[in-house]
Order: C-alpha cells, then sequence, then structure tokens
C-alpha cells in the first residue's frame, strides 16, 4: 500500500505541476494581451475536455468502487473485524484489506477528475467573465 500512496502522490504532484505551468503559460499570454488569448484559453479547455470525456469510464468505475466499499463497510464492524482477528480469520481479513485497497484507488482517481474538473471550471469562468467584460464594453461604446 505504501507503493500506491507514493505513486498517487507523485501522479498528482505531477498532475499539479502541468495544470499549473499550463496556467502560467495561459497567465502570461493573458496578460501580455495577446490578441489570441481567448483562443489560447478555448484550445486549452478543449484538451481539458477531451481528457476528462476518456475517463469518464474510469471515473465511473471508481464511484462504483467506492460505493461497494462504502456498502461493505456498513457490514464490517470493529466487532467483526476484531473477531476475525481473534479467530485469525485470514480470508476474511485479506478480502477487507483487498477491498480497501482498491477502494483506496477509487478515491485516487475520483480525486484526480475533481482536479481535472476545477481546471475546466477556471477556464469556464475565465471565458465567462471575457464575454461579460466585452459585453460592458460594447455597451459602454454605444452609449
Amino acid at each position: 500500500m505504501g507503493q500506491r500512496i507514493d505513486q498517487f502522490c507523485e501522479d498528482l504532484r505531477l498532475k499539479l505541476t502541468n495544470i499549473d505551468s499550463g496556467l502560467g503559460a495561459l497567465k502570461a499570454k493573458i496578460d501580455g494581451k495577446a490578441q489570441n488569448a481567448e483562443q489560447e484559453v478555448r484550445s486549452h479547455l478543449e484538451r481539458v475536455q477531451k481528457h476528462i470525456e476518456q475517463d469518464r469510464t474510469k471515473l465511473s468505475a471508481a464511484q462504483t468502487e467506492a460505493k461497494d466499499w462504502a456498502e461493505a463497510r456498513k457490514v464490517e464492524t470493529r466487532d467483526k473485524i476484531t473477531e476475525w482477528k481473534s479467530k485469525r480469520e485470514t480470508g476474511k481479513l485479506q478480502n477487507r484489506a483487498d477491498r480497501s485497497e482498491h477502494y483506496a484507488a477509487a478515491a485516487i482517481t475520483v480525486a484526480a477528475a475533481a482536479v481535472d474538473e476545477a481546471e475546466r471550471a477556471s477556464f469556464e469562468a475565465w471565458l465567462a467573465r471575457q464575454d461579460a467584460d466585452s459585453a460592458q464594453v460594447k455597451q459602454a461604446a454605444v452609449a
């Protein structure tokens, strides 16, 4: 399990680093009043949306896995686990450990998908603000 946690940390760090560098490049273009900043944002948003779509099946499976684990956990009371330990019911304890590891992997997938959604939301918010600001400028020019 330690390797999974290490891998999760590394994957998350890499994902956040990639997002940060991508956002940094876009921010530099926006701050530089680049003529094509909006197109750059739309292009980046499109890539993020494609990535989200590609991972949709994986996310759905992970959410189901998490739900199944939560249901199994309700049944596995502390007393039952203590009983399994005292009776050395290794099969039940191994199954519990396997389910818990699968849940952890599913939670990692859900967390990564949430990061992707946050990135998409940020781009959509920027584009929405651009639309609002543009309409306001046009309205002021007409008045």
